[in-house]
């Protein structure tokens, strides 16, 4: 028998979890790393393959295996996501071992007619908590930023004219 197999729309993962969701914008790598962490604690511990699929189609494949053992895989244009995780189901001799991480219907359906379990994003997501995982010294979150001398020269100025100004 193969072994288990976790299959995750990643984005639609990501839209799940709040946290998450509000890095998208801003930072959309973070947003990727973060859950790919959190992914890898998930893992740990227990016999299964995770692969997170990501749409990529305005950036090259990268496929490949960061810590932790998840599998990272981004479409190809035209192919998006969603179409790159029925190609995956449609190729497994035995998707009967798999789990469908996404709340698309389509994807639902394709996997429930290969034999394969799902789970909607929102119910992993609970699985999976709702911190996210430090990303190292080099990562910091963008409010962690420090200011630049200019940025606390100008900060300076700004609060000397205000008390100038409360003195008038």
């Amino acid at each position: 028998m193969a072994s288990p197999r976790i299959v995750i729309d990643g984005y639609n993962l990501i839209h799940a979890m709040p946290e998450l969701a509000r890095l998208v914008e801003n930072d959309l790598e973070r947003a990727r790393d973060a859950l790919v962490s959190k992914l890898a604690v998930f893992r740990s511990g227990r016999g299964v393959r995770v692969t997170v699929v990501f749409d990529g189609q305005s950036m090259p494949a990268q496929p490949g295996r960061p810590p932790g053992g998840i599998e990272v895989v981004f479409s190809r244009a035209p192919q998006n996501a969603d179409a790159k995780i029925k190609t995956l189901l449609s190729l497994e001799k035995s998707p009967k071992s798999w789990t469908v991480v996404t709340s698309d219907n389509s994807i639902v359906r394709y996997a429930r007619d290969y034999g394969a379990k799902t789970i909607p994003s929102a119910e992993f997501a609970a699985k999976l908590g709702n911190t996210i995982p430090n990303l190292g010294p080099n990562r910091p979150a963008p409010a962690d930023k420090p200011l630049s001398p200019s940025e606390i020269s100008e900060w300076e100025e700004y609060f000397r004219k205000g008390r100038q100004d409360k003195r008038s």
